[in-house]
């Protein structure tokens, strides 16, 4: 049986911690280690500061609902908002070698979120929900 889980945040970066600490407990809980929870919430916690900072501009009226379940041997986190769509699976992967020659600063949390996860699906406002989904999933060994 699937149990589903949420917690809702309005949109200021103070508000991360509280997402981060309910991802962690979530993912101990589900069974993944200690490393891996902590992965998982820093996907989380860049995908939401993205949503904040980019999607919403820190309006603190809005709000993003972030949901967590065991799926089998998954763990599922949904991110849920109604800012404009926006599929970070069409971001290019970046050329390390010429961000780091830049001195670059950012930018890599999506990249971080490909890294740390097993699989990312984006379902934007219209396609079977109101709200734009983005799904994150690690497997749990």
């Amino acid at each position: 049986m699937n149990k589903q889980d949420y917690i809702g945040a309005c949109c200021e970066l103070v508000e991360l911690q509280k997402i981060r600490n309910f991802i962690e407990d979530k993912a101990l809980e589900f069974g993944l280690s200690k490393e891996a929870a902590g992965q998982i919430a820093l996907a989380v916690d860049e995908a939401c500061t993205n949503l904040i900072e980019h999607a919403y501009q820190f309006d603190k009226n809005k709000e993003i609902c972030v949901s967590a379940e065991k799926n089998d041997n998954q763990m599922i986190v949904s991110i849920i908002d109604d800012s404009s769509p926006f599929d970070p699976l069409l971001v290019n992967r970046p050329d390390m070698e010429a961000y780091f020659k830049q001195f670059k600063r950012g930018g890599l949390g999506i990249q971080l979120m490909r890294s740390v996860l097993d699989k990312i699906e984006y379902y934007p406002a219209g396609s079977n929900s109101v709200n734009n989904i983005l799904k994150l999933i690690k497997n749990i060994h």
